[in-house]
């Protein structure tokens, strides 16, 4: 007897993954580069107000209140683009997940 011939069944083209769209390819670097470029300014902001705050006499207690708030507002910013971040690289990862279990 002799064996069958091998027969390579390759899926429809309408069944394979679409090509990565170019626009959200660029989008989302374009917002990496904006999380970046906004991380620097944030921490300067940040050094500067704690600065100003120790540096601040005791009795100047409204203005330390204003650099320690300063400071809130841009732990709170910093969390804000590291959660947009995030939401950035997930796609990216649940696509490589899918492509290691195929």
């Amino acid at each position: 007897m002799s064996a069958a011939p091998a027969v390579r069944a390759e899926p429809p083209a309408y069944f394979q993954p679409p090509a990565t769209n170019p626009g959200a390819t660029a989008a989302k670097e374009a917002l990496q580069e904006l999380v970046h470029e906004l991380r620097q300014p944030l921490s300067a902001i940040e050094a500067i107000a704690y600065y100003v705050e120790m540096t601040l006499p005791p009795e100047l207690l409204q203005a330390r209140q204003h650099m320690h708030r300063l400071q809130e507002l841009v732990v709170q910013a910093e969390s804000a683009l590291a959660g947009a971040a995030s939401a950035i690289r997930k796609p990216a990862a649940s696509a490589a997940k899918a492509a290691g279990a195929s």
